[in-house]
């Protein structure tokens, strides 16, 4: 899978609800401990994922202040109806190994890919987000770099 990917997951198992449908944007992966010398350390897979529960993000409702991008179906990237991508809280990691075993399960399909152009406003909203640690940014930062998307700012960390 490449970075910018957009993916459908059948039953999808970890919803608050019963498993549902779900649709994702691979960011690429990265490894809870950076040091190369541990084979220990679990490799995670950032796949921020989508909501078709628009209305939550109008002008005066309790999302619309949240840092997120919209995309309807005509814009090609693989979405069949108007979904947000909100940003506000970096906490969607899947563990690769349960991620690879539903790739290779078919529950999970690659339904399109998001241009550079959105790829860099989704950066530009992590970014600025205070719900991405600044390690999760920086993997961010650099899997877009090795996917061509370079001159983005690089995460410092936030002064207290």
């Amino acid at each position: 899978m490449d970075v910018g990917d957009v993916f459908i997951w059948e039953q999808y198992p970890y919803s608050i609800e019963e498993t549902k449908r779900r649709w994702f944007i691979y960011l690429g992966e990265y490894k809870d401990n950076p040091d190369p010398f541990d084979d220990t350390s679990s490799v995670m897979i950032i796949a921020p994922t989508t909501t078709t529960q628009t209305q939550y993000y109008e002008p005066g409702e309790r999302r619309a202040e949240n840092p997120f991008i919209r995309f309807s179906p005509n814009e090609g990237f693989g979405f069949t109806e108007e979904c947000i991508l909100d940003l506000a809280h970096g906490d969607l990691v899947i563990p690769q190994d349960i991620f690879l075993e539903n790739l290779e399960s078919q529950k999970i399909q690659i339904k399109g890919k998001i241009s550079d152009q959105k790829l860099r406003e989704i950066y530009d909203k992590i970014y600025h987000s205070r719900g991405y640690s600044l390690m999760l940014k920086l993997q961010i930062h650099d899997n877009l770099n090795k996917a061509g998307i370079s001159n983005l700012p690089k995460p410092k960390r936030r002064k207290s």
